[in-house]
């Protein structure tokens, strides 16, 4: 396996594991409802901190099963694509649903312009055009859902507990 996705993977657990114990404690003391963008948040936390651990780690096992690096990060960065642009509507769904004003529209847009450029990324690597067709466009996908998935953990952690909650104003 590819050292810098072991490393990736052991992030991506490591993150899912200790944002959701963080969450709890975070949470116990609050009336036990969560206000609908922390739980958004927490979905693409911990959602994606898992896919990213599983991408991380499935190329090797396509290669312990024998398939060639020729086939191998194609494949990859056509699953890998295939799952983001699910997420990707996913998402668009669940955000349509939230309050106006409850997440910040331009970490929204960042987050956005960011996956866009990643699924790009992968269709370029699919296709082998601009860039060579390998593992660099493929892990810079995975970094990506790790980082993704660090940033909504950040923000989960960070933002204000909402009225609901008796402590503050909305998240923003």
């Amino acid at each position: 396996m590819d050292p810098q996705l072991a490393v990736l993977a052991e992030i991506a657990v490591g993150l899912a594991g200790f944002s959701s114990v963080i969450v709890v404690f975070r949470r116990r003391g609050a009336s036990g409802a969560w206000e609908p963008e922390d739980l958004f948040r927490f979905k693409i936390m911990f959602e994606g901190s898992l896919a990213a651990g599983f991408f991380a780690i499935s190329p090797g096992a396509f290669a312990g099963l024998g398939v060639s690096a020729a086939v191998l990060w194609p494949l990859q960065s056509a699953l890998l694509l295939g799952y983001l642009v699910f997420d990707l509507q996913r998402r668009f769904r669940q955000f349509a649903s939230l309050p106006t004003d409850s997440l910040s529209p331009r970490l929204a847009a960042s987050m956005l312009a960011g996956a866009l450029c990643v699924i790009a990324l992968q269709a370029l690597n699919i296709a082998d055009l601009v860039v060579s067709r390998g593992a660099g466009p493929y892990v810079t996908g995975v970094t990506w859902m790790v980082v993704y998935s660090g940033v909504m953990f950040y923000r989960l952690i960070t933002a204000p507990m909402t009225s609901a909650h008796a402590d503050g104003p909305p998240a923003a």
